[in-house]
């Protein structure tokens, strides 16, 4: 079969990341067909789509072999993945790491089903505001300079015992040393004592969210930041511009009930009442930072959140249908590594990467089939080769 240029670009992208070191040459061959279908327009999660999307002329069903009984280990494949993202991250800006999870949403199957889905279990959706069936991942990103890039995971369930704080926790304790500032950005559900204390041991900073029934301790008094936040008025408020927002905020350093201490900011924007139930309250444990850094770099976490969107729209990740716990394993590994080797392919962020990518490759289909025009070859021979659906 004729290989297309711009499958050609993958094969050269992977012997770039040297991949041939740990895998065989019919693994690169998938992990090439995987790479080239996720990447396809219209890509919805399923590997029906993958085997035609990339021309695969292998039978279809050896996709979903190859993630659950494949002879390859997915743990060299995120680790090439995250020793890239580590050389492109800039070493002279601050680091930031996100931690959020996300629900992947199934079909509850029927109490006689004979193989249900592996992992799955009803998840509290905030966006959906009730509990829904499927599979749910805490995910790590790292991002500087402007770039985010998905650098681990973990698949949750309940059966196991080991919490979401836990995964968390486990994530942050595998980062290896890192040389520049990095802060760890948690919204408030994560904000627990023994993130922050897993993020110090690492020398890492937390810039979170904080719940307004946290116990602070102004002028030594213990008391709820809500009840405390009754009490301040206007005038005790500094002003505070990030980027085309501005706060009215209060400064409170000192230490929460767990004994960790940092700087506390209670937070309105001008257009409110000083209301506590109006108010938003952010924690930092380097007190070295402005107000502003602080708000400023929390806004950071906000990448995440997009790129659990895009992943579920551009890249199928909502959308698989794959039963098989190690599948499912593998292939959320196999997404994620395709996202940053996107990225790679067009030293671009992502959204600007996949657009090229596939302009790329329609441009390269119509070359293929041009060229084979000119020389004479037949419609048939022509479709066969393309494979189309």
């Amino acid at each position: 079969m004729n290989r297309l240029s711009y499958q050609q670009e993958i094969d050269n992208g992977f012997a770039d990341w040297n991949l041939g070191f740990y895998f065989s040459k019919p693994v690169l061959k998938h992990l090439a067909h995987f790479t080239d279908g996720i990447l396809s327009i219209g890509f919805t999660g399923k590997l029906t789509e993958i085997h035609t999307a990339s021309r695969n002329e292998n039978h279809r069903t050896l996709l979903g072999h190859f993630l659950k009984q494949g002879v390859w280990n997915e743990q060299f494949l995120l680790g090439q993945t995250q020793q890239h993202i580590l050389r492109k991250v800039a070493k002279d800006e601050p680091l930031f790491v996100l931690i959020d999870d996300t629900i992947c949403k199934k079909t509850k199957p029927s109490s006689r089903a004979k193989s249900p889905i592996d992992a799955c279990g009803f998840h509290y959706s905030h966006a959906d505001g009730k509990s829904v069936w499927g599979h749910q991942g805490v995910e790590m990103m790292v991002k500087s300079a402007g770039r985010a890039f998905p650098f681990d995971f973990r698949l949750y369930t309940k059966e196991t015992g080991e919490s979401k704080i836990q995964l968390a926790d486990d994530m942050i304790r595998q980062l290896p040393t890192l040389k520049q500032t990095a802060y760890v950005l948690f919204d408030t559900w994560y904000t627990a004592s023994s993130l922050i204390k897993a993020a110090r041991s690492k020398n890492l900073h937390v810039i979170s969210a904080l719940k307004s029934n946290r116990i602070i301790y102004p002028n030594g008094i213990r008391i709820q930041v809500k009840e405390f936040a009754a009490s301040i008025q206007e005038v005790d408020t500094d002003l505070v511009t990030v980027g085309k927002a501005t706060y009215r905020v209060y400064r409170y350093v000192g230490p929460l009930s767990d004994g960790t201490t940092g700087t506390v900011l209670l937070s309105w924007t001008p257009d409110q009442p000083m209301d506590p139930k109006l108010m938003r309250c952010f924690f930092s444990t380097d007190a070295t930072l402005t107000s502003e850094q602080i708000l400023r770099y929390y806004g950071e976490r906000w990448s995440i959140e997009t790129y659990f969107q895009t992943v579920k729209k551009q890249l199928g990740f909502a959308g698989y249908q794959i039963r098989n716990e190690r599948a499912i394993r593998r292939y959320w590994t196999i997404v994620q590594f395709t996202y940053v080797f996107a990225m790679y392919l067009r030293d671009e962020v992502f959204q600007i990467a996949i657009r090229q990518l596939r302009r790329q490759k329609m441009g390269s289909l119509i070359e293929f089939v041009y060229e084979e025009c000119q020389n004479g070859v037949a419609l048939d021979h022509i479709k066969n080769e393309l494979q189309p659906a």
